[in-house]
């Protein structure tokens, strides 16, 4: 976001506030599944239709001091005033914008407001973009911010009670979530502000990059027969399933919009299933006896291959202290774990990260990542193969994280 003030003499109002004419270039970080949209490839992509500008403001005698605090703030004008936020209609994606396509650009458009300005404050602008414009049931809640009490570094949003009591029964759905502020455009640091009754010109840039993480499984050669291992089990059943799940053994319900982490005091959800795989046949799959492995039709459409499903889905990020052990036998604790299940019957094999320097199992979900197991782009097309890899007494699953996230964890089963 580029930010230039009117080279013309301001209007000025009675408490010294003057009119600046802000020309904002806003562009959006690109990269996963949502309600609205697929998470169908590792290739940077984003749907941003509801991108937003919030205003924080700093007394200037405060900046650098023990009380420096940004606070949300109404500019005077007609369109903050209603709303408590500026809108970008641009932003109105239908379809995922892929940054390869027009050359490996981000997306961006020019914005130009023309608030009313309080003389001796830094100001801060907050972007906050999402995809659920046209959602019917929106998961995440509407930020509430207070004039003048709600602080930058406090603000947050949640997933909606709606959401939360919706995955108690199944899964767990997140939204594609966007954040950032203005900073320099050399050095990237935070550059709020000051506006002065000399202010005249100024640049700034203000890229929105993913607030949540990214989860995407891409699987084939799903075993059509596997061994129960659940903690308690007093001896172990061979099982056709009839489905499989990824779940997340902790997961948070809230981020911080700022600094795109869970809140200390966020509630945490535990054992949330973030996806599943129906294996019946009314989902087009058959049992191969011969080679012992659940077969499906190639999707031409999506470009999964023959014997292969993806699911796939966005969280919240969440510290590692807030995850659980494993329901098989083992019990040691992870973040997550694939769930072969008949309905009667369970197996849980752990997932863990292909290369890390801690542990391979328990480690934090963290914004912006892509944790994936399987590989799908443009130019790979490489689901991860369960049979291959599946042993009855356990196998670890390993995961990965994508540049257009910032980094990608691939997985593998234990």
């Amino acid at each position: 976001m580029s930010c230039s003030a009117s080279n013309d003499a301001p209007d000025t109002l009675a408490d010294g506030s003057h009119a600046v004419k802000l020309s904002m270039r806003v562009g959006v970080s690109a990269g996963v599944v949502t309600d609205s949209r697929e998470l169908d490839t590792w290739d940077g992509a984003q749907q941003v239709n509801d991108m937003r500008i919030y205003v924080f403001r700093c007394p200037a005698k405060k900046k650098g001091t023990s009380e420096e605090a940004y606070t949300y703030c109404i500019p005077i004008e007609t369109e903050a005033a209603k709303n408590g936020y500026y809108t970008v209609d641009a932003f109105n994606n239908s379809e995922p914008y892929y940054s390869a396509e027009p050359q490996n650009m981000p997306e961006q458009h020019l914005y130009t407001i023309e608030p009313y300005l309080q003389n001796g404050y830094y100001y801060q602008f907050l972007a906050i973009g999402r995809d659920d414009k046209y959602a019917t049931k929106k998961v995440l809640t509407e930020p509430k911010f207070t004039e003048n009490v709600t602080k930058l570094e406090d603000a947050r949003i949640a997933l909606t009670e709606q959401a939360k009591n919706s995955a108690k029964l199944g899964i767990l759905n997140t939204t594609e979530l966007f954040s950032g502020i203005l900073q320099d455009e050399n050095t990237q640091e935070e550059a709020p502000v000051l506006v002065t009754e000399e202010t005249k010109y100024f640049h700034r840039t203000l890229t929105a990059s993913r607030n949540v993480a990214g989860l995407m499984i891409y699987v084939e050669n799903i075993p059509a027969q596997v061994e129960s291992n659940a903690a308690g089990d007093v001896s172990t059943v061979t099982f056709t399933p009839t489905s499989l799940s990824i779940v997340a053994t902790g997961i948070s319900t809230e981020t911080l919009i700022r600094q795109k982490q869970a809140p200390a005091d966020a509630e945490p959800l535990t054992y949330q299933t973030l996806g599943t795989i129906d294996l019946t046949p009314s989902n087009g799959w058959a049992v191969d006896a011969k080679e012992n492995i659940f077969k499906r039709a190639a999707d031409s459409q999506k470009g999964w291959k023959a014997n292969s499903y993806m699911i796939s889905n966005f969280m919240m990020p969440t510290p590692e202290g807030k995850m659980q052990k494993s329901k098989n036998s083992a019990e040691n604790e992870t973040t997550f774990y694939l769930h072969y299940t008949d309905g009667k019957h369970h197996r849980y094999d752990n997932i863990r990260k292909s290369t890390t320097t801690g542990d391979k199992f328990k480690f934090p979900i963290e914004a912006n990542h892509l944790y994936c197991l399987g590989a799908k782009s443009k130019t790979v097309n490489q689901p991860y193969d369960l049979k291959e890899y599946y042993e009855p007494v356990m196998t670890d699953v390993k995961v990965e994280i994508e540049p257009a996230f910032e980094k990608r964890h691939e997985f593998e089963t234990e």
